[in-house]
């Protein structure tokens, strides 16, 4: 070989290699997604709450590659082609190529936003009722030229106002500070649907009030809620990422808890006393105590990991750090009582944990109004009452530092298991729960287990298995019995180690 040829094909070689390094990094560029705009920008700071979906094709393509849709997409019928759709609508988006509709859903980052909402309430055929008519806009960030964000408000916002109203929608053009509104009104004065664009972001509204509102925070001439501190700070704790994102203000917390609390306290107990005691303490603390709540959701391991995050006010998280302080050297050993098939479990491991309700009342009343405080002492009072527990009479040396609480569903009442340290003084107060309210106590055997029934209306029942007290009815401490023989409880499933295992450590 002459050195002439020799040079020929080192050069060749070098002009490919060349080639193929510009055409990867064209490649990487070309698909490279949009950078990520940060939807709070869009949404005012006065927003009641806020939720983010970054990408649809994310979203669709975690769901779909879920072990839950694949046992379930085949029983209930659903295309399995679903995940390549996500994965096709994600390469039109990066790459740009394809009906311009399509490219903006894969491109395109959502966030929708409750700037407010009003309660109706009345008396009708079947009783009184509530509805409440929410105030929220659709923002969506379509990552495109300004020009194509307007063309779609201009000949999609009538169509989605037809699908919402029918023929009888009314169309009028309004002016905010240069951005065109166009606003369809419905049959009800009071009904609208309204959509504009500003640069490549478009919003969809339920009133020009709204929409204004958005349009002021995505200009600058108003407050966004990206400025909103406890946001700011905390987002990081619960956000990794995920294809979902969503906050409520203080302001938020404190106009939901107007009518919430009998929602969320129903999920605990049925029992009338109890609930009204619930609600009325989680509508006065919530108003005085919570900054925010933040909440992610992401997909992982087969599975969806969801993180809840509540803020409290400085004072009051300082109030609570004592009652709360974690116990030394927790063992969680209670998870090998709980039913895998259970919906859900709370699981708190504190020093002293029977004397929990006394001591955050001591520590956190002085924090809070004096509203907040008498609604706290009483349900704390109703709690030791509803345990039988005499005025004076405490069970804080009783009882260990791990309380786990199992939701079974939604259809159960919630039951407790409780670590025990001094067996014959916890049964002597669990026989006294069993016996309210004149109630009688029969026994049943069961794998070597005593299982006390009470005759209350509620179907309580209680248990020691092992060194655990379990409160609930007969029939789910039946089926903690079961576990605790066989061996098949939460402690040796993978999924709940890796949580546990990424728990804060204080």
């Amino acid at each position: 070989m002459t050195l002439r040829n020799r040079l020929t094909r080192k050069n060749i070689l070098i002009a490919g290699a060349v080639l193929a390094v510009a055409l990867i990094a064209g490649a990487y560029v070309a698909l490279r997604r949009p950078p990520r705009a940060e939807m709070a920008r869009y949404v005012p700071a006065s927003a009641l709450a806020f939720v983010e979906v970054r990408n649809v094709a994310d979203l669709a393509d975690g769901l779909t590659g879920t072990k839950a849709w694949k046992e379930l997409a085949p029983l209930l019928g659903i295309s399995s082609q679903l995940r390549q759709i996500g994965i096709a609508s994600d390469l039109i988006g990066r790459a740009g190529i394809g009906p311009e509709e399509a490219v903006i859903a894969g491109r395109a980052q959502y966030a929708l936003a409750l700037t407010g909402f009003e309660a109706e309430t009345g008396l009708g055929e079947q009783g009184s009722f509530l509805r409440l008519r929410p105030s929220i806009a659709l923002v969506i960030e379509t990552h495109s030229d300004p020009g194509v964000a307007a063309r779609i408000v201009r000949e999609r916002a009538e169509i989605l106002a037809q699908r919402v109203y029918g023929e009888a929608a009314v169309e009028s053009v309004e002016d905010h500070y240069g951005t065109e509104l166009r606003v369809f009104q419905g049959p009800q004065p009071d009904r609208q649907v309204v959509a504009a664009a500003i640069g490549s972001v478009i919003v969809i509204a339920n009133h020009t009030r709204v929409i204004t509102s958005c349009l002021d925070a995505i200009s600058g001439r108003a407050p966004a809620l990206a400025e909103n501190s406890t946001l700011k700070e905390k987002r990081p704790v619960v956000d990794r990422d995920g294809p979902i994102f969503a906050f409520v203000t203080k302001s938020g917390v404190r106009k939901l808890v107007e009518f919430g609390p009998a929602i969320f306290a129903s999920r605990v107990t049925t029992d009338p006393d109890r609930l009204g005691a619930l609600t009325q303490i989680f509508g006065q603390l919530s108003k005085e105590t919570i900054e925010g709540v933040l909440y992610g959701y992401e997909f992982a391991s087969g599975g969806a990991v969801e993180r809840y995050l509540t803020v409290l006010r400085p004072q009051v998280a300082t109030a609570l750090a004592d009652p709360f302080k974690k116990s030394d050297n927790p063992t969680f050993d209670s998870l090998g009582l709980v039913p895998p098939e259970i919906e859900d479990f709370t699981i708190l491991s504190v020093d002293r944990a029977g004397e929990l309700p006394e001591r955050m009342l001591k520590q956190l009343a002085p924090s809070v109004d004096l509203v907040a405080g008498m609604a706290f002492r009483e349900f704390v009072l109703n709690f030791r009452k509803q345990l039988g527990l005499e005025p004076g009479e405490s069970i804080g040396g009783a009882v260990g530092n791990e309380i786990t609480l199992l939701k079974f569903n939604d259809a159960e009442p919630t039951a407790m298991i409780v670590s025990v340290t001094d067996k014959e003084r916890v049964w002597a107060i669990a026989e006294k729960y069993l016996k309210r309210d004149d109630s009688t106590v029969s026994t049943q055997d069961y794998r070597g287990a005593s299982v006390s029934l009470s005759s209350n209306q509620d179907g309580r029942a209680a248990a020691l298995v092992g060194d655990y007290l379990v409160l609930g009815t007969r029939d789910q401490i039946i089926r903690v019995i079961d576990v605790s023989s066989s061996g098949a409880g939460l402690a040796g499933d993978r999924r709940v180690k890796e949580v546990m295992a990424e728990r804060p450590a204080n």
